[in-house]
Formats: structure tokens, sequence, C-alpha cells
């Protein structure tokens, strides 16, 4: 077996902190990761090098992934229990799987990658079944079929054939009754400047794996109606399309597929992760924490904020200030999504060592961690946010000064061409030459 990154015996207070915070018993998960998993060393590199936070945040999404797809499931089938097979497909090395092991017996789930250290990796580790996937659909070889296929972050990578290939294979593994969940990169989300393509779907050959080509594997943008046509073609019978926006790490589209005619998704009471920013940290004394913020959810909705230090709760506060400048930003159906929250620092807490975490109730009363760090790093993130507000406004404030600059420089411009045109015209030659005339008879009063 590879050398792993991280290994459950490992002593880590920002996991530590997050399982307690989710309430699951040290040992009852198997957090190994191996070493060759490229989302850790995405995280690592998105976090400065900060190895603690980027392992919070690598189980905190996989948590994540996993209560969003738990809940579509249990909708489709009344509870995991009832999901006799299931199919982790594009799976990568088990950060989502290993979650959903909790509620699922490991000889009910399937994974299926293209690298097969991590189709190995999961099946020594997690006890699941494992197919190496392929890159092109039409060589991937399947004899088993699925109640439920679940694709995180594979569909925002394929060009539109690779795509609408591959929607054709795993509809074709489902049993009777079965559903797809998978996710992708609305256009909403699409960088400003890019225009989406007529056929609804923008292909870019970028992507943050270091070993798959980027004509293979890019970054990928769809519309709507883009994804209900591909799952209708791949299909070629009857299908339901149910879509749940910013349903996957508040970021990714989720869309539920059933190949039955008909499909009631009005039981699908899903609950998003919601979305979490801390505007203001600040210290206004050495017992005394401060914290200013929004958040908010596309789907479900959210109660209150929890500012934690340590396991300790230090303060709640209600989201439900005005934010007109978000409502302005997102919609205005989020105005009311600020929340403010001061809070005594126990004697013990330390600036460099403790653990912040802040962390959002959602509707069904479950909590969110979306934050972790020291106080000091909160601190100096904070900083550095109303550094680059106060850079943004003034580069505002400059992009208005040269543009007042050009206005008059051209209305100078204007005014001298104006009169450059007069002085050649006729009209003023004729003019001035009689002015002459008079001057040189004498018939004016100048001097």
């Amino acid at each position: 077996m590879s050398p792993l990154a991280f290994t459950s015996e490992e002593t880590s207070p920002y996991v530590r902190a997050l399982l307690a915070d989710q309430g699951i018993a040290a040992g009852s998960v198997d957090l190994a990761i191996d070493e060759r998993d490229e989302m850790l060393g995405f995280l690592i590199a998105s976090h400065e090098g900060n190895r603690e936070r980027a392992l919070f945040t690598y189980f905190r999404s996989g948590l994540s992934i996993a209560d969003s797809m738990t809940q579509i499931l249990r909708w489709r089938f009344g509870g995991l229990g009832g999901v006799e097979r299931m199919l982790d497909f594009a799976s990568g090395y088990g950060r989502v799987v290993r979650f959903l092991l909790r509620d699922v017996p490991a000889g009910r789930v399937w994974v299926s990658d293209i690298y097969d250290g991590a189709v190995a990796f999961q099946e020594e580790r997690f006890g699941v079944h494992g197919i190496v996937s392929t890159v092109r659909p039409e060589d991937f070889a399947c004899g088993e079929r699925f109640d439920a296929i679940l694709v995180t972050s594979l569909f925002t990578h394929l060009p539109e054939e690779r795509f609408v290939g591959w929607l054709r294979v795993l509809l074709g593994l489902l049993r009777p009754g079965g559903a797809l969940v998978f996710s992708v990169h609305d256009e909403k989300i699409l960088e400003p400047g890019r225009e989406m393509p007529a056929n609804g779907l923008f292909f870019q050959e970028l992507s943050e794996s270091g070993s798959l080509s980027t004509s293979d594997y890019g970054s990928t943008w769809v519309t709507e109606e883009f994804v209900r046509g591909a799952v209708a073609r791949a299909a070629g019978g009857p299908v339901s399309v149910h879509r749940i926006e910013r349903g996957l790490c508040n970021f990714q589209d989720l869309y539920v597929a059933v190949a039955e005619e008909g499909v009631d998704f009005s039981g699908l009471s899903f609950q998003g992760e919601p979305f979490l920013q801390i505007d203001d940290c600040a210290l206004p004394s050495p017992d005394r924490l401060t914290l200013r913020g929004w958040a908010v959810v596309r789907t479900g909705g959210v109660r209150e904020v929890q500012v934690v230090v340590d396991g300790q709760v230090l303060g709640t506060a209600p989201v439900e200030d005005p934010r007109p400048d978000v409502a302005a930003l997102i919609g205005g159906e989020f105005e009311r999504c600020g929340w403010a929250c001061s809070c005594p620092l126990p004697a013990s807490a330390s600036r460099s060592t403790s653990i912040l975490i802040v962390r959002v109730i959602d509707a069904r009363g479950v909590s969110h961690p979306l934050w972790a760090s020291s106080i000091d790093a909160a601190l100096l993130s904070a900083s550095r946010q109303h550094v680059a507000y106060l850079n943004h406004l003034l580069r505002q404030s400059e992009a208005r000064k040269a543009e007042a600059e050009a206005r008059a420089a051209a209305e100078i411009g204007g005014l001298q061409a104006r009169i450059a045109a007069m002085e050649a015209s006729r009209f003023w030659k004729m003019r001035n030459a009689w002015f002459r005339a008079k001057r040189g008879l004498g018939l004016t009063e100048e001097t």
C-alpha cells in the first residue's frame, strides 16, 4: 500500500475539533488519506501551506457531500437501508465514501475511479468493491447494476462528447427504480468575460489535476437546458430530472435523474450547505471577541451562527440583520442575512493555539462548521479583507478620476477641434479679412 498523507492515529487538533463538532466518535471512521490524493495537496495550496486547516476542509467537505447525497437517497429509497447496491463513481481516494459507510455496509458499496491506486486504496482501507474506470466511456466495462450512482465533480470537467457519453453509460448501469445523482458547474458561476456557447456547454482545457490530459479532463460550465437535453439524449427513453441549485458545497448544482416518466420530486426536502462570510473579527479588549458577517443558503434555510473556541460555545447570533449590499450582489431574497456576535473569551483561550470554529446551524438544526482557525489567523484574515476592500475602493476612486479626466480631455479636445474648424472655414477667413480692412481704414476703436 502507498504511504499515507494522514493516518487515523495521527493527532490533529483541527480534525479532532471537527469530529467532536459533528458528534463522530474517535475511531468510528477511517481517516487515512493516501499520499497520492491530489485533493489534499490542492487544499494545502489553497490554505497557503497550512496543513491543519487543509485537513479540516478535506474532511468537512467530505462530510458535507455525504450529507447532500444521503438526503437524496433517503428521499428516493425511504432510508439508506433500501439501497442494496451503490456506486460512488469518480470517487477519488474516498473523501466521501468513508462517511457514507456510516450508514451503508461496505459490502453494498462499489467505488470506481480512473486511478487504479485510488480504487485499490479504498478496497484495502474501507472494504468496498472496486472497479477501475477509463478515460473513454465506451471502454468502461461493468457487469454490476446499481440502485444509486453518485458522481461528484466529474461532469464539471468533461467536454460535450464525454459528458453525454458518461451519462449514457451510467444511466445504463441503473437497476429499475434507480437514481443517478451528479454535480455540474452552472453557467451562473462562469468567469466574468466568458460567453456561454450556443450549445450550452463551455469547456476550457484547464484543471487542478496534475496527471490527466486537459483535453479529456478540463473545466466545464453548463446551462440547465443543456443538462436536461444531455440526459434525455443519453437515456434514450423516459427519464425524469430534478435540479438542486448549489446543492453541493454551496457551489456545484446537483441533478437527480431517474429513468422513469413523471417522477414526483416534491417530497425531496433538501437542505444545502450554507455559505458563511466573516467580514470583521476583532478583539476590542483582551477578554472579548467580536465577529460580524453574513450567511445564506440557496436551498433550505439557516437559523443562527455560533462561535466556538476549543469546543465551548461562546456566543450565538441569529441570521436576520439587513445587508442590502449582499442583496444587491446575490439577490433581494437574501437581504436579511447579516449576523453579529460579541462574546467573552475564557481566560484559558490562547490567540495562537486555541481553535476558533464558526458554524452555521441550518433549518434542520444541523451544524455546519464552515470556518476553523486560530484566533490570530481569524484576526489576520479580517485585516486582509479590510485592506483588500480599501484597495478596491481606491481602485474605484482612481477609475472614476481617470474617467473624469478622460471626459474633460475629450471635451477640451472637442472644443479645440471646433475652434480649429471655425478658423479654417471660409466664413471665418472672410470675417478676419473684414476686421483687417476696418483696422486699416481706422474704422475701429482698437489701439
